[in-house]
């Protein structure tokens, strides 16, 4: 009797959590790698708030357009907005998350007081994401060319395919010093040896939006997670991480 009663009241327990489980929703996002952390943070954060799940795509952004074009699954795209508005892709809508700031940052051992030093012989090795993948790739390009050091460091400098690339070697030694976006440094900053932000008025705005791909716009699980993205909490994650 005892054993029947029990197998009842795991039965009962068991249809209790079906509905939940029917009415949890999932949502793809997808964004550039150097963004991969805040929205980690964040889609862990709304799983455990909504029990919905959220699947995360990263990487260099002409990948992630690309991607997102023929799976016809993503449903949020996060980029910077001119970057995105080149694409193919037909956006119904954009929703600002952030200003993205570039920065040098350099691995451990060395230390850096002015962007200028990259030209000196402690710098043997200057990485950068590609320009024609990477957002941050086109703004570190931008600065040297403004800057007038273009031609100073070409010797020295490596094409990498996306910031955590150049971030991995910053974090080995593969490379003295390299640009990337001041989120992904701010996850590293334990690992290097330092950053110096690059001045904004030598490197076009960068305008980071989450953009909705057209036929996705009314879907509540997506309007659901665009309103989570407005709350205090994952406000705070993303200024945190310097968006």
């Amino acid at each position: 009797m005892m054993n029947l009663k029990k197998t009842i009241l795991s039965l009962l327990l068991l249809l209790m959590t079906v509905p939940a489980i029917l009415h949890a929703e999932q949502i793809t996002v997808a964004a550039g790698a150097g963004y991969k952390r805040p929205l980690m943070e964040i889609a862990a954060l709304y799983e455990k708030r909504t029990g919905n799940h959220i699947d995360a795509v990263f990487g260099n952004m002409q990948q992630i357009l690309s991607q997102t074009e023929t799976s016809g699954k993503v449903s949020v795209v996060f980029g910077e907005k001119s970057f995105l508005n080149r694409s193919t892709l037909v956006f119904s809508s954009f929703h600002p998350v952030g200003k993205g700031t570039l920065v040098l940052v350099w691995r451990k051992g060395l230390k850096l007081k002015r962007l200028e030093e990259i030209r000196g012989k402690e710098v043997q090795r200057l990485g950068m994401p590609d320009p024609e993948k990477a957002i941050y790739g086109q703004a570190a390009t931008e600065y040297l060319k403004k800057s007038g050091l273009r031609a100073v460091v070409s010797d020295k400098l490596m094409t990498l395919s996306t910031v955590p690339q150049v971030s991995a070697y910053l974090v080995s030694g593969e490379i003295d010093a390299g640009f990337i976006n001041i989120t992904d440094a701010i996850g590293i900053r334990e690992k290097t040896g330092g950053m110096l932000r690059v001045p904004q008025n030598l490197y076009s705005p960068i305008d980071i939006q989450a953009a909705v791909i057209r036929e996705f716009e009314k879907k509540t699980e997506v309007t659901d997670f665009l309103r989570f993205l407005k709350r205090r909490e994952c406000v705070k994650i993303l200024r945190h991480y310097g968006l």
